[in-house]
């Protein structure tokens, strides 16, 4: 199954950047229900499937249009058999069924009913969801802001074989990966950042390390960009020494014998912390240098490997239970 992906793009960013430009192409076609237009979009950006005109306000995605128009069965069927999502809501709260039987266009009710391939009750779903996007907002909520994203709404995963999505959030260097295991009142949601796991209740969210991800590789040079920033984060400088302030305190004065003597201390706990410190100053300076090359980076990153047999441990927070307040 291809990856399901929450596009939570509402905002016009850059009215000519090309990314905004084909979004618009698509969401002015669906609008005109110019129908072959809209599969010419898709069959070249077939991500765009469930995606809405940036800076709109109705949130109509292209099955929404069909399902307003009383299009053809055969469009409804394409765009679904594409991906598009049937209980993806607008932001009247409205699915494509409700838009198709306000219409009354009985024809496609059966085609956009929405499966229910588990059964979670609906209370259930939304106090998950509430602490789902808390949890966002504790990661990103500068950037959910900046962007004014739409968070991801956990209806659309009962409707999928394996309930899964990712949140690609602009401006962070990884991404939230979403799994619900359903099991009616007792459903529980894991959502993976970095080297965090969350997982979620209707009534509480513990925060793990990745359970898979107890020791991980340490890149080697030829490593791009987003494996070295993933790295960065196995360790959490922040948490480990004392927020922003006790990270600067230790990893300021490492940078600054380094630059003068280009020697590099032998514990690799604070090796880590060092580079954590620089991808937070990397993100902080808006990514303008070239972290993968920058020459402390390198140094430590070669260092590391020096000290350790190819694997270190994650070192994140320690698990923790935040209760329903």
């Amino acid at each position: 199954m291809a990856e399901q992906r929450w596009d939570g793009t509402t905002r016009v960013t850059s009215p000519t950047s090309p990314q905004v430009l084909v979004r618009q192409r698509l969401a002015d076609c669906a609008k005109r229900y110019d129908w072959p237009a809209v599969f010419a979009v898709l069959d070249a950006e077939p991500g765009l499937v469930n995606s809405v005109r940036p800076g709109g306000t109705s949130w109509f995605a292209p099955l929404h249009q069909a399902a307003h128009a009383g299009a053809a069965l055969e469009v409804v069927e394409r765009l679904v058999g594409l991906g598009a999502w049937l209980g993806l809501r607008t932001a009247a709260g409205e699915r494509p069924v409700d838009l198709a039987r306000r219409g009354n266009h009985a024809h496609l009710l059966g085609a956009l009913e929405p499966p229910r391939r588990a059964d979670v009750p609906a209370e259930t779903l939304r106090r998950i969801q509430v602490y789902l996007h808390a949890v966002i907002r504790a990661r990103a909520g500068h950037l959910v802001d900046e962007h004014a994203l739409r968070l991801p709404e956990l209806d659309v995963l009962l409707e999928l074989d394996e309930p899964r999505m990712v949140f690609p959030v602009p401006g962070l260097h990884g991404r939230f990966e979403l799994r619900l295991e359903p099991d009616g009142p007792g459903t529980r949601l894991f959502v993976d950042v970095f080297a965090e796991r969350h997982e979620v209740t209707a009534r509480e969210v513990r925060l793990h390390a990745v359970a898979d991800a107890a020791a991980v590789r340490v890149p080697d040079e030829h490593a791009g960009f987003p494996e070295l920033v993933t790295f960065a984060h196995t360790y959490n400088g922040y948490d480990l020494h004392g927020g922003s302030a006790g990270l600067s305190e230790l990893a300021v004065p490492v940078q600054r014998h380094w630059e003068r003597t280009g020697e590099l201390p032998g514990d690799v706990d604070v090796l880590r912390a060092c580079l954590f410190f620089q991808q937070r100053s990397h993100y902080w300076d808006g990514g303008s240098w070239d972290f993968g090359t920058a020459p402390l980076v390198v140094a430590l990153l070669a260092r590391i490997r020096a000290l350790c047999a190819g694997t270190v441990p994650v070192r994140s927070v320690k698990p923790t239970v935040t209760t329903k307040p």
